[in-house]
């Protein structure tokens, strides 16, 4: 009986090692999902004439709608921005910095793409002859860091500041019935993209690029 039940134990265990191991279920980390990329937007602030946020910053307009129809020439409509008054950032902890241009500012002087398509840089026109402010957002609290940007030879007005990529820009500047549009990204000098002598009206930005006001 001991040799037959040996023999049977042991045809058992030969069997068992024959079965095809059961499947183990891998189970896939949990995703995480990464934050949105920050991209300027415009926001309602209670009481604001404007607003746009961009990441934990926000810039906040103050201004008239009063003085848009003031300024307005036979009935045709002109920007908001020539309505505002003063900017202020606040930021997500609640602090807030009043900018304070270094010179004067007109109406027509004022900008609302004051941010990067990356958030991560702010241009700030300090004059109506400039220079552009160019500051890293996070240091909107001290204006540390601080690059003026400004085009040389004769005084002429700065406006028309447009960024075309994360540190890239491009503005006009405007003297003596002509324009050139410069280009730069902080790191060297400004380059020229249009320089028109005779734009008594002004140069826009064309569906083929910059172009002059006829």
């Amino acid at each position: 009986m001991n040799a037959r039940l040996a023999a049977l134990v042991a045809l058992c265990l030969v069997a068992a090692c024959k079965k095809d191991p059961q499947p183990v279920e891998v189970k896939a980390p949990p995703s995480v999902e990464k934050p949105a990329p920050a991209s300027p937007a415009e926001v309602a602030v209670a009481g604001a004439y404007h607003a746009v946020k961009c990441g934990d910053v926000t810039a906040v307009w103050s201004g008239s709608v009063d003085d848009l129809k003031e300024l307005a020439v036979d009935g045709k409509p002109v920007p908001k921005s020539y309505g505002v008054k003063g900017l202020t950032f606040v930021f997500a902890d609640g602090r807030s910095h009043a900018f304070t241009p270094s010179g004067e500012l007109q109406f027509s002087d004022w900008s609302f793409d004051v941010f990067s398509p990356d958030c991560s840089r702010v241009a700030l026109l300090q004059d109506r002859y400039g220079p552009f402010t160019v500051l890293a957002t996070k240091d909107l609290g001290t204006f540390a860091n601080a690059t003026p940007v400004k085009a040389a030879g004769d005084p002429s007005v700065h406006g028309q500041w447009r960024w075309v990529g994360p540190s890239s820009f491009e503005f006009v500047a405007s003297c003596c019935g002509g324009a050139r549009v410069m280009a730069g990204d902080g790191s060297g000098p400004l380059k020229p993209v249009l320089d028109a002598p005779s734009a008594p009206s002004g140069v826009r930005l064309g569906a083929g690029g910059w172009e002059v006001v006829k």
